[in-house]
């Protein structure tokens, strides 16, 4: 059951401006224990206006977060800034100065609300923690994943990982997992590095470190040099004595959400959960005893078969192969069925993110302005669409577009930091068109050879030809047989089946006919009665 957490909204609603705007934006956030999930989920609660969001906090490496639970959240979208005593902007400072200052120093001031004062409705669904004591990563994914296929879409992931947890080889099959079930998602993962204080920011400037840029590189290295993805540095917990910090990490809130609301709503139907190598050796286990039941049924039939007549294992024979060709062309047609459609796919997207008040030089040489940061995408298919979002003050200029291709500038205001992002989308159709020409091709074939043995089937049975009723039996069997070890023989499994197989898959240690038979059972259990009957 998926629970829901309010959020008091900070503004009245505002008319829909968007295609979209009736769709709330469902965001998923995903990422190991005691890594600051649910801590972001309740910083951007209290961003909204909710001085108490309804959020359970863990602590350690036990999972607070059991199961996927719903929080809402009603906000309109706005930048923080910090005034003096008179009201007046601060001028500027050093980053030293500022992380200085007192609430008798200064004070926030909240800016004009964007697009008039909108409200956006986020549905933000917290996780269990991957990397927990008491748990496995592939199962809890694949939990989760179940639960969000009953969402009518989703519009982002957000990966949220801790600044001192470094990307390493448990990162990294998760990854690869979570790529290969949620490939219109994954490519445009949005990641949040938690704990990331103005304190932790100083010391690295103080010794000349960009620690935004080399987290960056971390997270590209780990993903096999992805760089298609946007990252925010975000401090949950500010220190609530610290103007700066406080402004700091509502501003972070803000950046997150302003690329949020601009997130196009996908299609999940085509989710798919992959097996793990332990899923895979009980799947195996089962698969090897299946071909030995498929063995005797076909050595039972040969017998059976062998003193007919030619005109009976012809039919006998073409029965046969028009079951087996049925199989490949369900197959076909249903991996056309997921491809070959119009639903869109996330791509990447492309951020720009610059604090003025960490770029010393700039405030050294007293320079006004940020200098242009150019920005470009390359995708592997053709891009359907561009989606850009700027903050106050920055705007994307000089910008260049082709089938494959982006690129344009962003430019800051005065005495300005500068933040603005371009996500990109194409279809399934457009992304897998070689894929898709392959199967269409393989289909024409597969059912030419279907047509030819249903036309030697009906040759031979208007001629009268009848097979045996124990035959008709056997055949019969043999085809479930088949039918099953060939779905076990797949690398994917229906999410429906999961709650399920999850007992059977996290705790078969020792495979024998018994977990065999249960696994075959959750699929088809007359499937399952004849591997005990020919066993």
């Amino acid at each position: 059951m998926v629970t829901k957490f309010g959020s008091r909204a900070s503004g009245p609603a505002a008319p829909a401006s968007t295609p979209h705007a009736d769709k709330p934006i469902n965001v998923l956030i995903l990422g190991e224990t005691a890594n600051g999930k649910s801590t972001l989920i309740r910083r951007l609660g209290t961003y909204s206006g909710n001085e108490a969001p309804d959020v359970v906090i863990g602590n350690g490496n036990e999972s607070c977060t059991k199961t996927v639970a719903s929080h809402p959240v009603s906000t309109r979208l706005h930048s923080y800034s910090l005034i003096d005593t008179l009201g007046e902007p601060l001028k500027c400072s050093t980053y030293d100065d500022l992380l200085d200052l007192t609430w008798e120093d200064a004070s926030q001031a909240q800016g004009m609300p964007d697009e008039n004062g909108k409200t956006f409705q986020f549905d933000f669904f917290d996780t269990p923690g991957l990397d927990d004591s008491g748990g496995n990563d592939v199962a809890i994914m694949a939990d989760i994943i179940r639960n969000i296929t009953a969402l009518p879409h989703l519009n982002a992931i957000i990966y949220v990982r801790s600044m001192d947890q470094p990307f390493g080889r448990a990162f990294r099959t998760w990854y690869d997992y979570l790529e290969r079930c949620m490939p219109m998602l994954c490519r445009g993962m949005i990641v949040v590095h938690s704990r990331c204080t103005t304190n932790q920011v100083a010391d690295f400037m103080s010794r000349r470190v960009n620690l935004m840029e080399d987290r960056r590189k971390a997270f590209e290295a780990a993903t096999g040099g992805h760089n298609r993805n946007a990252h925010f540095f975000m401090d949950n917990e500010p220190d609530p004595y610290s103007p700066f910090s406080v402004v700091q990490s509502l501003n972070a809130c803000y950046q997150l959400l302003k690329l949020l609301s601009k997130q196009r709503p996908l299609d999940i139907s085509n989710i798919q959960l992959f097996k793990s190598p332990n899923m895979n050796r009980l799947d195996g286990q089962a698969a090897l005893a299946l071909g030995r039941v498929q063995d005797r049924l076909r050595e039972t039939l040969a017998r059976k078969m062998a003193d007919a007549s030619k005109s009976k294992q012809d039919l006998e024979l073409a029965k046969r192969e028009v079951n087996r060709f049925r199989r490949k062309l369900d197959h076909c047609d249903a991996e056309l069925a997921r491809l070959d459609n119009d639903h869109e796919v996330l791509l990447g997207t492309k951020s720009v993110q610059d604090d003025y008040s960490i770029i010393q030089d700039l405030i050294f040489s007293r320079r006004v302005q940020l200098p242009k940061r150019e920005a470009s995408f390359h995708a592997a298919c053709d891009i359907r669409h561009v989606v850009t979002s700027t903050e106050p003050g920055s705007q994307w200029v000089d910008e260049e577009r082709s089938p494959r291709r982006w690129s344009a500038k962003l430019k800051a205001g005065l005495f300005s930091s500068m933040a603005g992002s371009a996500t990109f989308y194409s279809t399934n159709r457009i992304m897998h068109s070689r894929e898709i020409e392959r199967l269409q091709g393989t289909q024409t074939d597969l059912a030419y050879d279907l047509e030819g043995y249903e036309n030697t089937v009906k040759s031979e049975s208007g001629k009268g030809v009848k097979l045996d009723g124990d035959v008709e039996e056997l055949a019969a069997e043999l085809d479930k047989v088949e039918r099953m070890k060939e779905t076990l023989e797949q690398k994917s499994f229906d999410a429906t089946l999961w709650p399920d197989l999850r007992k059977l898959y996290t705790s078969a240690d020792n495979v024998g006919t018994n977990e065999v038979v249960e696994l075959v059972k959750v699929y088809d259990p007359s499937t399952a009665l004849l591997i005990t009957k020919h066993l």
